[in-house]
């Protein structure tokens, strides 16, 4: 993949379990490539500012506490859902993380484990996460967020939430294909279920098993990638039922 974008940085303190809690089970999402998908979103949008962004299947949170952290002042709000409700507390740890109360809480955490065990795991991260605050401190704003349960394939998977966003970033599930078929085997009706929380104009990332498929009048597919063994498409909201 040529990434046009995304320089090959150091992305340490974003690693998995250093500072963003990780648990067995959650899958962890490349930090280049999360950010270079996230740039060609913002790229397609036609008002990028003011960042609503949403992901549907966002397990512990580990992609949207990464973009929130190199993103900081593009994205104004961050919206998770998972059908897990494990997964659900813990994404909202992790999304804590980019409030100042939140990652000093953290910090307060590693701090007692470091006066614990004294290992150079904590104090690594105890650097990282003093990194990561200077973000939040030399910001203007707060991203705000919100967390609820939800499966997303349901007949009324939003009945209670209102909100629009203009990114929807997510790595859907691919272990267990059935809970995703819709019309016939191959095609995924997760697009058109995005469409009451979609603004005009939204644009829609996705990433998932090569053999799965998203197909929908209501979207036009921007680019679409083979990175291994997962494909990743980017939509654009064209029109609304």
């Amino acid at each position: 993949m040529v990434y046009k974008y995304c320089e090959n940085k150091n992305f340490e303190d974003l690693a998995s379990g250093k500072v963003i809690a990780h648990k067995s089970g959650y899958p962890n999402f490349p930090v280049r490539l999360a950010q270079e998908i996230f740039s060609r979103c913002l790229h397609y949008l036609d008002n990028p500012g003011s960042i609503c962004i949403y992901d549907p299947c966002c397990g512990g949170g580990y992609l949207l506490a990464v973009l929130g952290f190199l993103n900081y002042e593009k994205i104004d709000t961050i919206i998770a859902s998972d059908i897990n409700e494990e997964a659900v507390q813990l994404a909202a740890e992790n999304l804590s993380l980019l409030t100042k109360n939140g990652l000093n809480q953290r910090i307060q955490q590693l701090k007692h484990y470091l006066s614990l065990h004294n290992k150079s795991s904590h104090k690594e991260a105890l650097d990282s996460a003093a990194n990561l605050l200077s973000i939040l401190t030399n910001s203007a704003h707060e991203i705000g967020y919100k967390v609820f349960q939800t499966n997303i394939l349901s007949d009324c998977p939003f009945d209670t939430q209102t909100f629009k966003a203009d990114i929807i970033f997510t790595d859907v599930p691919y272990g267990n294909l059935v809970k995703w078929q819709h019309k016939n085997e191959d095609n995924i009706n997760l697009l058109e279920q995005l469409l009451p929380v979609a603004k005009d104009g939204a644009i829609v990332a996705v990433c998932s098993d090569k053999s799965q498929k998203f197909q929908s009048d209501y979207f036009q597919r921007l680019e679409k990638q083979v990175i291994g063994k997962r494909l990743f498409q980017i939509f654009k909201a064209v029109q609304t039922k």
